[in-house]
């Protein structure tokens, strides 16, 4: 247990060392500096840095907001002709394309979506995709293989001038090999559970308008709005609260990508301007009749997931996420054998903040019955996941973070288990976030449940978005 707790330790000091040295080369307010940074060009560099990191995010409903927003900002500047917004706009808009070009969601494009009217342009579509290949050495040997490539097919139907009907396939492949995920329990984005070179991802139909959306299949999760902040490592990660829950893509609890579920999510605008805060988005989820991973012959008789983010203007984000799964049959023979004790149920709380030359996001989870040992045990127990990232110089990164997952001290059934690993790394951004080659380093302390540890994994890597 030590050693786990200094690299912990180690882990948060240096996050909090970084963001220090950070806050002391900024310039402070009434300085006299000031003169030599004008306002516009740090707007402008604000709005860029919000652009990368919603294209890093999986959630294309973060990313539609956005476009939104640059769509009735770009429509502002027009009708009122100001002469210096166009330019700055368009600066900030660069750094948020950056990060949401790191996004494993696709993306609609909706270029120029105010000037064009319903008859112009009623329709859209495309075909996209990621080839994301890595190779990994550790203890067992070396792997060669594909890292969650994926290739989709999008398409939108405009009813109304800001408003759609939507639809969406996409299929993750493992063309490779299907042994990478084997060395590394929980380590890539929920893939791990499909064991065939070829599956389903995401399948989803919705309407689309400036306040409401509502959808049906299998989409992201009302959950992953929140444990999406530190979901952002390359070849490990979101293995600690609970997304990708009992080795599985979060499909069937609904905390990842959730299976047969209807959503809404609705835009909500009650802060007083002059306090920065951004509309907020409330999300819901509901599923029926999904079948408890692992277990048999049982299926949870449904499922309902709630979340909130408050998100202000100058990019610090709150967020606030509750899965509840019932379980009624707890008397069965079955689940009392993989340890479920009542109602999978996950409560997760997240932050971060980001600008153009870092990110940093920190989420923590309090799990019932939720998320299983190596061997699929269920436990009560408390997670968390820091991801930290800063620009070294151009598109060079430097990555760091933990993941941190522990069952209770009464949760005997546990045995030893314990997971937890720090991950260091570094990322050259060849096209945004979009095409990038990296390097990270897993140093894991995880304990299985017979007590048995894990070695560190060496990971090297591409990513090809087209």
């Amino acid at each position: 247990m030590q050693p786990a707790i200094n690299l912990f330790l180690a882990l948060c000091l240096s996050s909090a060392i970084v963001l220090a040295e950070d806050a002391g080369d900024a310039v402070p307010a009434g300085s006299g500096l000031s003169a030599d940074v004008p306002t516009e060009q740090v707007d402008q560099e604000k709005e860029e840095a919000r652009q990368k990191v919603v294209s890093e995010s999986e959630d294309p409903q973060e990313q539609k907001k956005l476009e939104r927003e640059e769509a009735v900002e770009q429509a502002d500047g027009k009708a009122t002709g100001a002469g210096q917004a166009p330019v700055v706009e368009a600066e900030k808009e660069k750094a948020r394309e950056e990060v949401e070009s790191e996004a494993e969601e696709p993306r609609i494009d909706r270029e120029e979506i105010v000037e064009k009217t319903v008859v112009e342009q009623p329709y859209s579509g495309r075909i996209y995709g990621s080839l994301r290949l890595r190779y990994r050495s550790t203890g067992e040997g070396s792997i060669f293989g594909d890292a969650g490539s994926r290739i989709g097919l999008e398409g939108e139907y405009r009813i109304a001038q800001e408003s759609w009907l939507y639809a969406r396939v996409e299929a993750g492949f493992n063309i490779l090999d299907e042994l990478d995920t084997l060395l590394s329990p929980g380590g890539g984005a929920g893939e791990g559970q499909q064991g065939d070179s070829f599956f389903p991802r995401l399948y989803t139909v919705g309407i689309d308008t400036p306040v409401v959306v509502a959808s049906y299949g299998k989409s992201w999760s009302t959950y992953y709005k929140i444990s999406n902040f530190t979901d952002r490592f390359d070849s490990a990660g979101s293995s600690a609260v609970g997304t990708f829950n009992a080795n599985t893509d979060g499909g069937s609890t609904g905390t990842g990508r959730a299976d047969n579920v209807f959503q809404t999510l609705a835009f909500i605008d009650f802060m007083p301007e002059q306090w920065r805060v951004k509309p907020s988005n409330l999300n819901i989820q509901f599923q029926s009749s999904q079948p408890v991973p692992g277990v048999d012959g049982v299926n949870y008789q449904y499922a309902v997931g709630l979340s909130a983010v408050l998100d202000s203007r100058d990019d610090y984000a709150l967020g606030v996420a509750y899965n509840r799964a019932r379980i009624d049959d707890l008397d069965n023979p079955a689940v009392q054998a993989a340890g479920i004790e009542g109602d999978a149920e996950a409560l997760l709380v997240g932050a971060r903040w980001f600008d153009e030359q870092r990110y940093i996001g920190f989420t923590v989870a309090r799990l019932w019955n939720h998320e299983t040992t190596d061997a699929g045990t269920y436990f009560i127990g408390l997670g968390s996941e820091l991801y930290a990232r800063y620009r070294l110089i151009k598109g060079y990164w430097l990555v760091g973070g933990y993941n941190w997952l522990v069952p209770d001290d009464d949760q005997v059934q546990a045995g030893e288990y314990e997971l937890l690993y720090g991950i260091v790394g570094l990322r050259y951004s060849i096209d945004e976030f979009k095409r990038l080659a990296y390097a990270e380093w897993r140093i894991d302390s995880t304990v299985s449940e017979s007590g048995e540890r894990l070695g560190n994994i060496f990971t090297i890597g591409v990513r090809w978005d087209f």
